[in-house]
């Protein structure tokens, strides 16, 4: 059995953001990773590590789930890091948020721009 790894460039409310799922070769249906790239931050399924991402200063809002990016999207933030915080991510928020567009002065966390 092979690895399936699907790129996927979504158009958001916000702008452009690039999902990668990487699905479990035993049970295709149930993926092993998708993540969501945005301009401020990303969103993570439950397979990520909250913490070291936080460690590693990334702005990142965590989901459970979730088996698809069209799920990722309409689901809420379970667990966030404290950069995401900052950017004003809350427990419960709508995903979307945190891959917005960033505003006038601000830096792109990201080089990934859509």
């Amino acid at each position: 059995m092979a690895w399936n790894i699907q790129t996927k460039s979504m158009e958001v409310s916000a702008g452009t953001a690039l999902g990668v799922r990487i699905g479990n070769p035993q049970s295709p249906e149930k993926p092993v990773i998708i993540v969501l790239l945005g301009k401020k931050g990303m969103i993570v399924c439950r397979n990520f590590d909250i913490t070291a991402l936080e460690q590693r200063g990334v702005a990142a809002g965590r989901v459970q789930g979730i088996t698809s990016f069209e799920e990722m999207l309409d689901a809420s933030i379970e667990a966030s890091t404290a950069q995401a915080r900052q950017l004003g991510v809350a427990e419960g928020c709508n995903t979307p948020f945190l891959l917005s567009s960033p505003s006038r002065g601000e830096e792109y966390m990201w080089g990934y721009s859509g």
